[in-house]
């Protein structure tokens, strides 16, 4: 039988050898910056431990068009879960971002070559580290703000856990992710016939600039020019009083 295929989250991850600045040697964080391209081997991972800041959960539903040779194809869904969590260095206040895909056991079909594509969206100006429980090809845009992480197997593709450790200490759920999971199966003819399924999960975990408190209710901010001339107005009339008071 099959084992699980599945993009799990780690129940107990050591937020504090992610983050960045603290990252243990044996967990194999990799720094990845704008523009840049690394590999993980996922050979001494270790799950994050944390603060749970906030998780979510939501079905995605993958299509698969199991004979393309069909003169009118037909797509079977199965549904997996996902589920992605925000923890919190409590040293650092840094947040870590676990992002799992898991199907139901056995569920998903067996295919040759089988490959898996995953973009995680934004991480426009952040520093990352990136880990996983597998073997992965990271590359980050130039930009910064998707990290695209790709895995090709033979016939037991192993989805891996992604972590991304950030320098941010907020957060929101603005984000996306953009994946593709399929392979080659044997039609009739005894050839090979690419299968490729492509998804999308909105609305999800991300890091997010911190919040500015805003003024006052009635108080209408003004920029920095404004209040220095305001400033050396109001010197000014100072000084010309006080010149006065001595006689000056």
């Amino acid at each position: 039988m099959r084992e699980v295929r599945k993009l799990a989250l780690a129940a107990s991850v050591a937020v504090g050898c992610l983050a960045l600045g603290g990252i243990a040697g044996d967990v194999q964080a990799v720094p990845v910056d704008p523009g840049g391209s690394v590999s993980v081997t996922g050979d001494a991972f270790v799950a994050p431990t944390g603060d749970v800041v906030d998780s979510s959960t939501q079905t995605v539903t993958l299509s698969y068009i199991l004979d393309p040779t069909l003169p009118e194809p037909v797509a079977t869904d199965f549904n997996v879960t996902f589920t992605s969590q925000v923890l919190r260095d409590p040293a650092t206040n840094r947040l870590t971002f676990v992002y799992g895909l898991e199907e139901t056991p056995d569920t998903l079909p067996d295919l040759l070559n089988e490959q898996l594509s995953l973009s995680f969206s934004s991480f426009t100006g952040f520093s990352t580290d990136v880990t996983a429980n597998g073997a992965l090809d990271v590359n980050r845009s130039a930009d910064g703000g998707t990290i695209q992480a790709t895995n090709t197997a033979g016939t037991e593709l192993a989805l891996p856990t992604v972590v991304i450790a950030t320098d941010a200490t907020n957060y929101n759920n603005g984000g996306s992710i953009d994946g593709t999971v399929g392979g080659d199966q044997i039609d009739t003819g005894g050839g090979p016939v690419n299968i490729n399924v492509p998804f999308a999960i909105a609305d999800t975990f991300q890091p997010a600039q911190d919040d500015v408190e805003p003024p006052p209710p009635g108080v209408i901010p003004l920029p920095a020019g404004v209040w220095f001339g305001l400033v050396a107005l109001t010197g000014g009339g100072i000084a010309k009083r006080f010149r006065r008071k001595l006689g000056v």
